[in-house]
């Protein structure tokens, strides 16, 4: 397992739930960062996600929950307790970033809002991951990446063939992309606060994110370029998905038309189209579209994949084979690089982890801890701080910390 940790000393306060924002807290922890789970006493909702897909999600097995916050320590608190705040203002005071993605009405009444915890602690880094964003009309309603990244921008529809019924959006993969941003922006706020000592608001959105993801076909709407597209008509013949001889689909995508064009017709035994002057220059596609569609379809029907493959790479044109999700749990460059790997859960048996994306000194897996058991970590936290043991069982009795 990769052992570089370059945020190693860093102390992260992560006050998160469901996906995205405990998977940015997440990508620090694997980073080497000391991140505590401040979370309620009955537990963070998300906990028991992985029913939802299907996984058990139990003390013994719970790999959902490994996924998004594995490598971290939890300490469960009554923040309506004077007491519980009390803590957690110590464990603020203490640390470097803070990080939550719960509603600004909710952080603003318990006086985690920006304004009051810069107030109290100037140095704090304090992330924040919205639906929509912290201002606008919508900016307090409930936004799961289903609502705001994918509906609202339009992603959900337009990127549907002919756009004639919306897509069943893949689970939390708005999420785990503004998890990222939301990481990266944190970090970087570490280099201005090692060299002054303040601190920063950071702001993330679902939508924003969705907004940049689809930055290039925004742009395109904007000069008259429209989506949905169907695979018929799309922007270029030569970027677009074929059907082999076997039932295998692939993506071909060539991007420097007019200088591939000739070596793409080799490629697929059709030299007499070089010269076709209404295909030869990108301007010229672009009006006959469906007339290059309508020659390519039965071409590519002749050989199965592993034919085209050779050919395809022997022509250095970009390819791959259209897999399904299930493909990359075993694919030897998944394997090879480290994006999913083999655990133990708790109770020993054998589970699949997805890495987070980033590597390191070398193209391993992050070293693995499982998700904290909730109040795991309670204790240790509170001795950090200076509780005595009277004062943690007291306190446990009475509602203020879970301990195990």
């Amino acid at each position: 397992m990769a052992t570089h940790t370059p945020l190693k000393g860093v102390r992260v306060i992560d006050f998160t739930v469901a996906g995205a924002g405990p998977a940015a807290s997440k990508m620090l922890a694997d980073w080497g960062a000391d991140v505590i789970k401040v979370e309620p006493l009955t537990g963070e909702a998300g906990r028991v996600t992985g029913l939802t897909l299907g996984m058990r999600a139990d003390e013994e097995q719970n790999p959902h929950e490994d996924l998004k916050d594995g490598n971290k320590r939890s300490i469960p608190l009554n923040l309506k307790d004077p007491r519980g705040m009390e803590v957690m203002d110590k464990l603020l005071a203490s640390a470097n970033i803070f990080i939550s993605n719960y509603r600004l009405k909710a952080l603003t009444k318990l006086g985690l809002d920006y304004e009051a915890m810069s107030a109290r602690h100037p140095h704090i880094i304090w992330g924040i991951l919205t639906g929509f964003g912290t201002e606008g009309p919508v900016a307090n309603n409930p936004g799961y990446d289903t609502v705001a990244f994918w509906a609202r921008s339009g992603a959900m529809i337009d990127l549907c063939e002919n756009g004639e019924v919306p897509l069943t959006p893949p689970f939390a993969l708005g999420d785990f992309g503004t998890a990222g941003t939301l990481a990266g922006a944190c970090a970087a706020c570490l280099y201005q606060q090692e060299k002054t000592g303040r601190g920063e608001k950071v702001m993330v959105s679902l939508y924003g994110q969705a907004i940049w993801d689809n930055a290039a076909i925004m742009q395109a709407e904007y000069h008259g370029n429209h989506w949905p597209k169907s695979r018929l008509t799309p922007d270029s013949p030569l970027r677009n998905t074929f059907k082999c001889k076997d039932g295998t689909w692939m993506m071909i995508s060539v991007l420097s038309y007019e200088r591939f064009y000739p070596a793409f017709c080799k490629v697929i035994g059709r030299e007499d189209l070089i010269g076709d002057v209404r295909f030869s220059t990108e301007a010229a596609m672009r009006g006959n579209k469906p007339e290059l569609m309508a020659i390519l379809d039965p071409v590519f029907l002749t050989k199965d994949y592993a034919q085209w493959d050779t050919l395809l790479n022997e022509g250095d044109i970009a390819h791959d084979r259209i897999n399904h999700i299930r493909d990359a749990i075993d694919d030897e460059q998944a394997v090879v690089n480290g994006y999913v790997y083999e655990y133990e859960n708790r109770d020993g048996t054998k589970e699949l982890l997805v890495s987070t994306p980033v590597k390191f000194g070398a193209p391993e897996p992050i070293a693995i801890q499982c998700a904290p058991l909730l109040g795991e970590h309670s204790v240790e936290l509170m001795k950090e701080l200076g509780y005595t043991d009277e004062t943690i069982s007291s306190w446990a009795a009475e509602g203020v910390v879970k301990v195990r």
